[in-house]
């Protein structure tokens, strides 16, 4: 790894086919070579892992393996097109049943050509197949997302009805997204508390079905706004509103104040009981670094790089100068970030007479926050005290506490990893 070089970001392409493996009753079936299937078969299952997934998955397509069935080309195919494999594929993965299936090409073999619409159409799958077209390896992950959702819920047509008073859907939300599941069922508690009922997340954990009911909820609550930027423009179009917090996704307490009181304005909802259980954590932690205050103290001043989805890195550099007073060091976004969130980073870090901070790749510092390639390895080379990591590249794969990176347990999260980085340096 090389300070200052490109990052273990996942692009369009990997978003769009973890987007539909997120989706609970939904599979990818990826047209290409197997190679490129491992990555996405092992993240896929080891994310997300669902019911009858120790069934035997030993025929054609799946061979052995439950999740992101491929067709497996090689040079014969790529020569000759590959149609044949697209009909046995889908044949295959129609036979275990699934709500929908999603045919994505990989890169190369995009340019094959193959007609999977008339494969669908020849296989009388039109009803749960489809297939999403478009090139996505040179966009970035969240648009990918994003796109990939948005096309299910074009393809599955559903037709609004009677508005659903009280029912949200929770959006910007991916199983990409570090400890995801922690995540969402902590905003879906605050939601709850404020008497809404969230109906949908899409490409969370929900359902076909969920999908197709969620057109009828009253609004669209918004986690992360770079992660549902099409999904959010198709359910605009379909009358479905969204929230949108100014102060970006709930990522530290401040945030998590915000957006839970963004939410409450824009549904005339009472905040007080999420908003006690948020000053509960404040008062945990108060507590906490009064307890331990040499290595609480030791953390004020203390450098950092931040790096990933704007809507993220904006309320963690702000919260981390002002709550903890330490400085930023390096803060740079992904591609696709949000303009607004972009913007007033930016101001932010000029205001406080950090501006040579901004757009710079992480750097050896105090802190690192970021995906969990870059964190880690900065930290094992000794590059600095603690990496922490944050980005779509960091999955917690090997934590059991749940560690994620919104809402008040993300928070926590972050402020563990600094004490004990602080501790043991």
């Amino acid at each position: 790894m090389e300070v200052g070089g490109v990052r273990a970001v996942p692009d369009g392409f990997t978003g769009a086919i973890m987007a539909i493996e997120g989706i609970e009753d939904a599979v990818v079936l990826l047209h290409g070579p197997g190679g490129c299937r491992i990555r996405h078969m092992v993240l896929s299952s080891a994310v997300f892992n669902r019911s009858g997934e120790g069934a035997e998955f030993s025929e054609p397509y799946y061979y052995g393996y439950p999740r992101v069935p491929a067709t497996y080309l090689d040079e014969y195919d790529f020569i000759n097109g590959a149609y044949y494999k697209s009909e046995e594929g889908l044949e295959t993965v129609a036979g275990r049943s699934p709500s929908l299936v999603v045919i994505v090409d990989s890169p190369g073999a995009g340019l094959i050509g193959d007609d999977h619409d008339g494969a669908i159409a020849e296989a009388g799958l039109s009803g749960i197949a489809m297939h999403i077209s478009e090139p996505l390896a040179s966009v970035p992950a969240t648009r990918g997302c994003g796109h990939a959702l948005e096309s299910v819920m074009r393809f599955l047509g559903p037709e609004r009805g009677e508005t659903r008073p009280g029912t949200v859907n929770l959006l910007g939300l991916s199983v990409m997204d570090k400890d995801w599941a922690a995540a969402r069922d902590e905003l879906c508690g605050y939601l709850r508390d404020m008497g809404l009922e969230v109906a949908c997340c899409p490409g969370a954990g929900s359902s076909v079905a969920d999908m197709v009911r969620s057109v009828d909820s009253e609004f669209n609550v918004v986690v992360c706004p770079e992660m549902c930027a099409g999904l959010r423009g198709w359910y605009g179009s379909m009358g479905v509103p969204s929230i949108v917090s100014p102060a970006g996704a709930p990522v530290g307490f401040d945030a998590l104040e915000e957006w839970i009181r963004t939410v409450a304005e824009a549904t005339g909802r009472d905040p007080s009981i999420p908003l006690e259980r948020v000053r509960s954590h404040r008062i945990r932690v108060r507590d906490k670094f009064n307890g331990m205050r040499y290595n609480a103290l030791r953390m004020r001043g203390l450098t950092f790089s931040a790096a990933g989805t704007a809507s993220v890195v904006r309320p963690l550099t702000e919260w981390l100068y002002s709550y903890l007073a330490m400085a930023p060091e390096a803060v740079c976004v992904d591609d696709g970030a949000d303009p607004d969130q972009t913007d007033a980073l930016r101001a932010f870090l000029e205001s406080k007479g950090f501006g040579d901070a901004w757009g710079r790749e992480p750097v050896p510092c105090g802190a690192v926050l970021c995906e969990g390639i870059t964190a880690l390895s900065m930290m094992i080379s000794h590059e600095c005290r603690v990496g922490i990591p944050i980005g779509h590249s960091s999955m917690g794969l090997d934590d059991v506490i749940p560690r994620p990176v919104y809402g008040a347990q993300g928070a926590l999260y972050i402020l563990d990893e600094l004490l004990h980085g602080v501790r043991a340096s």
